[in-house]
């Protein structure tokens, strides 16, 4: 693999994410820029009525800003499965995007 094709992997987990349980009652994404706190994103509930995965899909986008200027975009989606996010909008400075990282509190039931 080359370095390139290395570095966007690593890239790639910090622009994106999973959580494999299900938020029931919604909860937070909680964004950080190294070890501060940049924003704090809405994780939906799931349709719990669906009947397929698919189908349970809800989700929520945010926009925000981090200290610096830099525009962000997130979209979360929520389904009876877990809880999936990607950054849409993200500024073009690696050093920037290997500095993000998440972590998630969900409701509690």
């Amino acid at each position: 693999m080359g370095l390139a094709k290395r570095v966007g992997l690593k890239i790639k987990d910090h622009i994106e994410g999973s959580d494999g349980n299900t938020a029931l009652s919604g909860g937070y994404l909680y964004i950080y820029l190294a070890d501060v706190l940049i924003h704090i994103a809405s994780i939906p509930s799931p349709n719990l009525l669906a009947e397929r995965s698919l189908d349970s899909v809800v989700e929520n986008q945010d926009d925000f800003q981090d200290g610096f200027g830099n525009e962000y975009s997130i979209a979360i989606f929520s389904t009876i499965t877990g809880v999936q996010w990607y950054l849409e909008r993200y500024p073009d400075d690696d050093n920037i995007l290997m500095s993000l990282h998440y972590r998630v509190k969900l409701n509690e039931n």
